[in-house]
């Protein structure tokens, strides 16, 4: 083989490709930033939508509540509904479980909208249990619609 041929495929010394460019760069956001439309993060954000919102209307009843997420049910604690939260009243905690909730069926429209009032109703059950009220009784009016 002569010192000039070249093997298909094979890279000249020193990383220059073709036509005297240098290598390819890696994209500007990099390969470990997490996806922001993932399950986890969708789910995440329309939860925390939601706790925020109860925490600023009831700071004293969820003063020190811990309201966690967790993939899928542990069996620990009580609750109505135990394969979508659990409420521990003795640790002051109310566990949404993610996976069942997100891929609950019985929808009457399947899309991205109704999907998150379930996860968003799935939190306002899990504090109307923790609390001991009913929905109608914790907000007024927000329910005369139906």
């Amino acid at each position: 083989m002569a010192a000039r041929e070249r093997v298909p495929g094979a890279r000249a010394a020193g990383g220059v490709r073709r036509h005297g460019r240098r290598p390819i760069r890696s994209s500007m956001t990099g390969p470990g930033l997490p996806d922001p439309t993932s399950r986890f993060a969708r789910f995440e954000s329309d939860a925390r939508g939601v706790v925020e919102l109860l925490q600023s209307l009831f700071p004293e009843e969820l003063d020190g509540v811990q309201i966690g997420f967790q993939t899928a049910p542990s069996g620990i604690g009580e609750s109505r509904l135990p394969l979508l939260y659990s409420i521990d009243r003795a640790s002051r905690t109310i566990m949404l479980y993610r996976m069942p909730i997100q891929r609950a069926r019985g929808l009457h429209v399947n899309d991205d909208e109704h999907r998150r009032y379930f996860v968003e109703h799935c939190v306002y059950r899990a504090v109307c249990e923790y609390l001991g009220r009913e929905p109608w009784d914790l907000l007024p009016g927000r329910f005369e619609h139906f």
